[in-house]
């Protein structure tokens, strides 16, 4: 269970799940291919990307359905509250984007992915 959740601390803040110190990422967009440190491979290939891109679906519509639900039983001002909710929905999942890629590339490292040779690619 620990180990679980320090991968999911580790991928929350774009660190190697497996050393704890390498970084994920080289920019705000460009994810490693290994850690630095221990040669753990965060993204074997271009298809792995689509696991973070759910992440980020899912929890963007959560806020959003949240933060919908807020607005619409309240007493706040109904145009300035869509016009918000709709930068919001526009801003977060670019925002977050780094953040749900290292959520997956940890869950890939749980559960060993990360070490299986890819077939069927060449």
């Amino acid at each position: 269970m620990w180990r679980f959740i320090r991968a999911m601390f580790d991928g929350l803040f774009l660190r190697c799940p497996s050393c704890h110190k390498g970084a994920m990422f080289r920019s705000f967009s460009e994810m490693n291919q290994q850690c630095a440190h221990c040669g753990n491979w965060f993204e074997r290939s271009s298809g792995e990307i689509t696991g973070g891109m759910g992440i980020n679906i899912v929890v963007t519509l959560l806020l959003v359905i949240m933060a919908s639900a807020i607005v619409g039983f309240s007493t706040l001002p109904v145009l300035p509250s869509i016009l918000t909710l709709g930068v919001a929905t526009i801003l977060f999942p670019i925002l977050f984007y780094p953040i749900s890629r290292g959520l997956w590339a940890s869950l890939i490292y749980l559960t060993g992915d990360n070490e299986e040779p890819d077939e069927g690619m060449y």
